[in-house]
C-alpha cells in the first residue's frame, strides 16, 4: 500500500516535469488512458440483480474476469486497500417469457485520483482531494434463451476482461511514448521494493 501511495504522489508531481516546451502535457494530452496505464492490481466485485433463473451462478462472472486478468499478468487482491482499483460487474435482468431472458451487463473500473477542488476553502491540506474516477469497460444488453444465458454472460465478462487488458496495454504504450519519465519512476520504485 505504501508503494501505491508513492506512485500516486509521483503521478501528481509528474505533470510539472512534462510541461517543457517540446514535450506533451500529461494534463492536456494524457487523457483517461494515462491514468490506467500503471494499473496492475485489482479487486473484483459483482452485483447480481438478475431474477427468474436467468443467471443461476452469478459468482462465475467474477471468476471469468479474474481468469482473464491473471492470464494477462495482472494480480487480484482479496483484501481491501486504501485506494483500490475496483472492477465492478453489474448484471440486471429478468425473464421475458418462460424460456427467454433479457440481461443488461455492465463492467467498469473505479480507481482514485487526486482532483483539484475549485474555490476550495474547506479542504485543510490545499485545493486537492481524492475522488473516484470511473473507466467504462463495456456495457451490453443480452437477450435470448434462458438455458444459454449463463454461458453468454460469462463469455461477455471474459470479453470485458480482454477489453480492459487491451486498454491498459495501449495506455502503457502511449505513456511510454509521450511520458517515459512516469515509467522510469515506476521502475525505480519497483526496484526499490525488490531490494527491501
Amino acid at each position: 500500500m505504501k508503494n501505491n501511495i508513492l506512485i500516486l504522489v509521483a503521478l501528481l508531481n509528474l505533470p510539472n516535469l512534462a510541461m517543457a516546451k517540446d514535450e506533451p502535457s500529461l494534463l492536456l494530452e494524457g487523457s483517461l488512458s494515462s491514468l490506467i496505464a500503471l494499473k496492475e492490481n485489482f479487486t473484483i466485485e459483482y452485483s447480481d440483480q438478475v431474477s427468474d433463473g436467468c443467471l443461476p451462478q452469478p459468482s462465475r462472472m467474477k471468476d471469468k474476469m479474474e481468469i482473464v486478468l491473471r492470464q494477462n499478468g495482472f494480480s487480484i487482491s482479496q483484501e481491501e486497500s486504501l485506494f483500490p482499483n475496483r472492477i465492478k460487474i453489474i448484471a440486471l435482468g429478468f425473464a421475458t417469457s418462460t424460456s427467454s431472458c433479457a440481461v443488461h451487463l455492465d463492467a467498469e473500473l473505479v480507481f482514485w485520483g487526486s482532483v483539484v477542488v475549485p474555490y476550495a476553502q474547506t479542504v485543510p491540506s490545499g485545493p486537492n482531494t481524492f475522488a473516484p474516477i470511473t473507466f467504462q469497460i463495456g456495457s451490453i444488453i443480452l437477450t435470448g434463451n434462458k438455458n444459454g444465458m449463463q454461458e453468454r454472460i460469462e463469455k461477455q465478462v471474459k470479453e470485458f476482461g480482454e477489453i480492459l487488458y487491451l486498454s491498459i496495454s495501449r495506455a502503457k504504450d502511449d505513456v511510454k511514448e509521450k511520458f517515459p519519465q512516469i515509467l522510469d519512476y515506476k521502475a525505480k520504485l519497483d526496484a526499490e521494493k525488490i531490494i527491501k
